[in-house]
């Protein structure tokens, strides 16, 4: 089995792809050169987990398709495909955006997951079998007064798996999305250790935020047999936030 993580070197990817790792998947993580992709997964094959590193910017197509055909050519397949990639570029309401931060998060969050889609899923169809996962967020399902024009990108992130998952199901591949809630990781580090934190623990039926390992276990349930009847789904794991009174 082989796993593809992008946007891996830190937080819920590394998270994932480690768990992936643990479980027995050849798993390649790819982030930005900055990020040092090869170090990372070389800490982590160190520890007898087997994992490789790999440059790539997702909003490259060129580059994703060195990221595809790279892993294609030295394991010869890529059952689990795990798009992380993000980012969040906008502090406001959309008074206070620009088209600039629009377009880069479509060219990341959107445009590269249709992309990596259209380069790996064929080959998953032609065993019959595959999992494609996307990482969606709950700002994707909620309104959202700050990063608002991220969750539109998100919430096409989980229309994404529900067209992937109509298109591809016949061949036996499922794609689902991820909607985390506020997980302690750098990225939410404004929520977890900002001002509104604890109003949000209080808005949160749980009352603590996320670990990594809650996200990086929803990848390897999608990933895995047990996932084996669930597509076309955006499982949100949130602590309860967003059914909350």
């Amino acid at each position: 089995t082989v796993a593809l993580v992008t946007g891996a070197t830190s937080g819920l990817g590394l998270a994932s792809a480690e768990l992936l790792a643990s479980a027995g998947a050849r798993t390649v993580l790819s982030g930005l050169a900055g990020e040092r992709p090869a170090e990372v997964a070389a800490t982590l094959a160190a520890r007898g987990l087997p994992v490789d590193g790999a440059v790539c910017d997702v909003t490259s197509l060129a580059g994703l398709t060195r990221l595809v055909n790279s892993t294609l050519e030295s394991y010869g397949r890529i059952d689990t495909v795990f798009c992380n990639a993000g980012a969040a570029l906008d502090t406001g309401p959309h008074t206070t955006s620009t088209d600039a931060q629009l377009d880069r998060m479509i060219d990341i969050h959107v445009r590269s997951v249709i992309r990596l889609a259209n380069l790996t899923i064929p080959q998953m169809a032609d065993r019959g079998s595959g999992s494609f996962i996307i990482m969606s967020s709950l700002s994707g399902v909620r309104g959202n007064s700050q990063i608002g024009l991220y969750g539109v990108t998100k919430a096409a992130n989980a229309q994404l798996a529900r067209n992937l998952a109509v298109q591809w199901g016949p061949s036996g591949v499922r794609v689902n999305a991820i909607s985390p809630g506020v997980i302690a990781t750098e990225f939410a580090k404004p929520i977890t250790e900002g001002a509104g934190r604890d109003e949000r623990l209080r808005k949160t039926p749980m009352r603590r935020f996320g670990e990594p390992s809650h996200v990086a276990g929803t990848v390897l349930y999608l990933a895995s047999a047990a996932g084996g009847f669930t597509t076309g789904q955006n499982l949100i794991v949130d602590g309860g936030t967003v059914v909350s009174d």
